[in-house]
């Protein structure tokens, strides 16, 4: 029995000496190299003076044989603006790592750039050196792209102020006081932090162009994944917010997306234009795209898409859509529909006084893309319930009213996938283009009457009497290859 054990405990003793054997055969051979996961690690964007994202790559020794690495090194040594952190190892030089046959080893890397004084984005680069003991020297280049930015932090603007163009992260709100007009000027960017928001009391007047528009977004700009931006994904920032004070606002070529709810009128003076929207992009919120509740409002040659809650929600007022796009194909939870028309609020009467929409599209993936909770409102509100509908296609039940004139009906028999009239909607990875597809049965059903007013549509194609498109795009042909 004795012998037994002994012979036992001999050869777990082998077996452990064999496993350190195996484990410390080390290699100096410079035909043994290393493998990386990948050859450039490269950020996206970054604002100046702000700490990246981490990124990580793998290092593999898928050799036989273990191999010991004499040194890493950034070559920038303490001037790189990079941050990286080898195997448990931080500086700007490690040594004596050890990676033991067929294993591997994480590095993180992060970077801060330095403002530059510029608002054109500029590029900063270094490369980590991996050197063997077989003196084998092999890198991984590190790369990153920076922009200036102004940071702004619960600012309550009091007095008319105009912002010159550039970048401006938001952090907390950004609030325009009652008498006071923020003027936005073409090519400027807002960039919101986490649940911060816009707060107009006073007026906002942001006057963008077709190649210069005024963009507001969230500050992420890393990805989720490699095909998915945190740009795309919706709930990035809150929202924009028009008080019950505000007048006048105005919204040119502005791109508005991502947040949990896009633009927000309350109720307000029902004598005032509250605002008007022209050639602009409002897109992929958690709640409503566009909610207007007993406003004066206009918007024309624009989109509304993609709303877990509704594209657009009209509480009563009066309003006029003209060449819109509203569409709805928003994937993320279940989903309300494009176009909402109410008359009350909070079981109080909010009277639909005017609803027009003429020249328009109202798309997306449901049965009935049109949906009215109005009611007669009893004898004491006269007219309560007064819309139009003119030369669109609408994915709604064809209703027999003289209330639609010239419509084209559309519906998930007619386009099964309610897809078809698109350029581009990919539900995969959550890309869309609402630029109209040849097939489209909205091209040459819009009236001419909108010709002298609005001659081109959200980027500047002329449109053509007797060939008008519905909706905020005139159709043009896809030139292969083109994004």
């Amino acid at each position: 029995m004795i012998k037994k054990i002994a012979l036992l405990y001999i050869g777990i003793l082998s077996v452990l000496l064999g496993s350190c054997v195996e484990d410390t055969d080390f290699s100096s051979s410079p035909s043994l190299r290393l493998e990386f996961s990948c050859d450039t690690v490269s950020f996206d964007t970054l604002f100046s003076e702000v700490m990246s994202p981490t990124a990580k790559f793998l290092v593999h020794n898928r050799n036989d044989k273990s191999l010991r690495i004499s040194n890493v090194q950034l070559e920038g040594g303490g001037e790189s603006p990079f941050s990286v952190l080898v195997d448990g190892q931080y500086g700007t030089s490690m040594s004596d790592l050890e990676i033991r046959a067929k294993d591997s080893l994480y590095v993180l890397a992060s970077v801060t750039v330095d403002r530059n004084g510029s608002d054109v984005p500029f590029m900063v680069k270094d490369s980590l050196m991996f050197t063997l003991e077989s003196g084998v020297q092999q890198s991984v280049l590190l790369l990153a792209y920076g922009r200036d930015v102004t940071f702004m932090r619960g600012e309550n603007l009091m007095t008319d102020t105009v912002l010159a163009p550039g970048h401006y992260v938001i952090y907390d709100s950004l609030t325009v006081s009652q008498g006071a007009t923020l003027s936005l000027l073409p090519g400027t960017t807002l960039y919101f932090h986490d649940k911060a928001f816009m707060r107009v009391d006073g007026r906002l007047r942001a006057e963008g162009t077709a190649d210069a528009p005024i963009v507001f977004r969230g500050d992420r700009t890393d990805r989720m994944f490699s095909y998915l931006p945190y740009d795309r994904i919706p709930g990035q920032w809150d929202g924009v917010l028009f008080t019950s004070t505000s007048n006048d606002n105005l919204l040119v070529h502005c791109d508005i997306h991502s947040a949990n709810y896009g633009i927000k009128v309350e109720q307000g003076d029902t004598l005032q234009t509250r605002i008007t929207i022209e050639s602009s992009k409002i897109q992929n919120f958690h709640g409503n795209a566009l909610e207007l509740v007993m406003a004066r409002a206009t918007a024309m040659n624009s989109l509304f898409a993609n709303a877990q809650g509704n594209c657009v929600k009209v509480v009563g007022g009066d309003v006029n859509f003209i060449h819109c796009t509203i569409a709805n194909f928003y994937v993320w939870r279940q989903r309300d529909v494009a176009l909402a028309l109410h008359n009350s609020l909070d079981g109080a009467p909010a009277p639909l006084r005017g609803a027009h929409f003429a020249n328009c599209i109202i798309a997306g993936s449901k049965e009935d893309e049109v949906m009215g909770y109005l009611t007669s409102l009893g004898d004491t509100v006269p007219n309560p319930v007064n819309y139009r509908f003119e030369n669109s296609l609408i994915n709604t039940i064809d209703a027999a009213d003289s209330c639609f004139v010239n419509i084209r009906y559309d519906s998930l028999k007619v386009s099964p996938f309610g897809k078809e009239h698109f350029r581009l909607i990919d539900n995969e990875i959550f890309d869309y283009d609402f630029h109209l597809a040849a097939e489209s049965t909205a091209r040459s059903i819009a009236s001419d009457e909108y010709l002298e007013s609005l001659p081109v549509d959200i980027d500047g194609v002329p449109r053509t009497a007797g060939a008008v498109d519905a909706g905020c795009f005139q159709y043009v042909e896809e030139v292969e290859g083109e994004i």
